[in-house]
């Protein structure tokens, strides 16, 4: 008998829920502060430069260098549980996010703020393959679903309601405040979790850590963000700066991709993209969690910079995703048995366009006005994962999940980046050309009663709400053509049934964490 088979169905030695309490208590605490530390600043990008003496544009780094390096920290979870044990790997990451939030709550340099936010969002990547993996193991195989719904809500639930939060601080007490108030529930998770994950002695005969590749992988992705942060600013590729960290990235990258097809254990393995289910799910994924994560940054940001709300109601515009989308996630995988994932995957991408498509914003809209649109979005997410989840990973192997839901997982989070960073460039380059249009139109000293400083407040504001509206209906258009491409385009997984393959979302999370704990424990060897 395999070491994942006594984590998985070995019932008889797990304990039941109610007393293993501290343990998901203490582990759910630290994935959800790390949602909520990435989250809680989301809306407040004002906020942010004024206490770091910077613009906006600048401020808005405090959130792709988290998502950074909350991509990177997926990667290093298999290695440093095999070779730590998980308890040595929680704590250390609890540490870790600690010390990043004080740094984060004392300093007003933007560069050291930068470096807080690579600690905090290193630990917030490992914790989240980490958490998945110490839920499954300790709870038994009849309660699995629970467990997968649990951990599913303490990672998204503080990325929906953490920006609220976060705006509330900001307009009260101070954003550095976020920081704060997470630093003694990041020591509470540790104490729990030091009490209540079992020690692992770790393997100290697994071999070496793939520094090469973490270098490589780390120096091309901090390349490609200078040149996605900084394109706008300096005229992208027409500025050296911009041209030469778009080089030196495209080089890393091609060395890490090498680096990686001689490597013995490899951090991401690539060779599954030539499966089209993979490739075409992947990249469904990641459009959908991109737009996604590109509008919850940019509409907070317009309700408070055009419409005149504070931190805290520019954050309430998003509570209306997690209306939709948590009691969906909940049900969504039953619902896959009714529907199908192809269908599901297609109706999904109809709602995100039906989202986009309905928001008719204006520089006298209401909050009220974002609602149903807002829900919709939320609806959206709610069924994003679970279908093209399960369509990506139909034709891997049931062996080699964890290994190519490990290179997914990190896709899917670097693409959030993406998609805030070309959102935020594409709404500024359409307001300054909309602004300009308009201004061309007005004569000094003909103008009607306004003033004529407060008539070009009013024309920069309509023109910043008439680049969102067309990027908006923009992205409604791609939206459509993803559903068109995941009705058409992906294999029906039941055309691919296997014996070994994972058939709904409990069972992958199961497949990915049982094998990954296979691997990972020193004991994982057949029997």
């Amino acid at each position: 008998m395999t070491a994942d088979s006594h984590a998985l169905s070995g019932d008889a030695d797990i304990r039941p829920l109610r007393q293993s309490w501290p343990l998901f208590v203490g582990v759910g605490l630290g994935l959800a502060l790390g949602s909520f530390e990435g989250a809680g600043i989301q809306a407040i990008f004002p906020y942010v430069a004024g206490g770091l003496a910077t613009s906006s544009d600048h401020a808005l780094w405090t959130l792709t260098y988290f998502i950074v390096n909350w991509s990177l920290g997926i990667t290093l979870m298999p290695w440093t549980t095999a070779r730590f044990g998980m308890r040595r790997v929680f704590l250390a990451a609890t540490v870790v996010a600690a010390v990043g939030s004080v740094i984060s709550g004392t300093t007003h340099n933007l560069w050291i703020m930068l470096l807080s936010r690579t600690l905090e969002g290193l630990a917030a990547g490992l914790l989240v393959p980490l958490s998945q993996s110490l839920f499954l193991r300790h709870s038994p195989k009849s309660k699995h679903a629970l467990v997968t719904v649990f951990w599913s809500n303490a990672m998204l639930v503080p990325f929906f309601f953490g920006p609220a939060i976060g705006g509330w601080l900001a307009t009260g007490p101070g954003f550095r405040w976020i920081f704060w108030l997470s630093l003694p529930l990041w020591l509470v998770a540790a104490v729990l979790g030091a009490r209540a994950i079992p020690a692992e002695p770790g393997d100290p005969t697994l071999p070496a850590f793939d520094l090469v590749g973490f270098l490589l992988l780390y120096a091309g992705l901090m390349g490609l963000q200078i040149t996605l942060d900084n394109g706008e600013q300096y005229g992208w590729w027409h500025s050296p700066l911009i041209l030469q960290s778009s080089v030196f990235a495209l080089i890393a990258f091609v060395l890490f991709a090498w680096r990686e097809s001689e490597a013995r254990h490899p951090l991401l393995r690539f060779h599954y993209l030539r499966q089209r289910n993979y490739w075409l799910g992947l990249l469904l994924l990641c459009l959908g969690w991109a737009m996604f994560m590109g509008w919850a940054a940019a509409l907070p940001l317009w309700v408070e910079q055009n419409l005149g709300y504070n931190g805290f109601w520019g954050s309430i515009v998003l509570v209306p995703i997690a209306i939709g989308a948590i009691p969906l996630s909940i049900i969504m995988d039953r619902l896959r048995g009714l529907v199908g994932l192809r269908r599901l995957a297609a109706l999904c991408f109809l709602l995100f366009a039906a989202s986009y498509g309905s928001f008719r914003l204006s520089p006298i809209s209401s909050l009220g006005d974002v609602f149903l649109p807002m829900l919709l979005m939320g609806l959206a997410v709610g069924s994003l994962f679970v279908p093209l989840t399960l369509i990506l990973l139909s034709e891997v192997p049931a062996a080699e999940i964890p290994r190519a839901a490990t290179t997914s997982n990190f896709i899917r989070v670097f693409s959030a980046n993406i998609g805030v960073s070309l959102i935020s460039v594409y709404w500024t380059r359409g307001s300054a050309l909309a602004a300009t249009q308009m201004r061309d139109g007005i004569d000094p000293y003909h103008h009607s009663a306004w003033p004529l400083w407060q008539l070009q407040h009013l024309l920069g504001v309509e023109a910043a709400t008439l680049s969102m509206n067309n990027l908006l209906r923009l992205c409604m258009w791609i939206a459509l053509l993803a559903a068109l491409a995941a009705y058409v385009l992906i294999i029906p997984p039941r055309r691919i049934d296997r014996p070994d393959m994972p058939h709904n979302y409990v069972e992958e999370e199961e497949l990915e964490t049982g094998a990954s704990t296979a691997r990972d424990l020193p004991a994982s060897t057949t029997s």
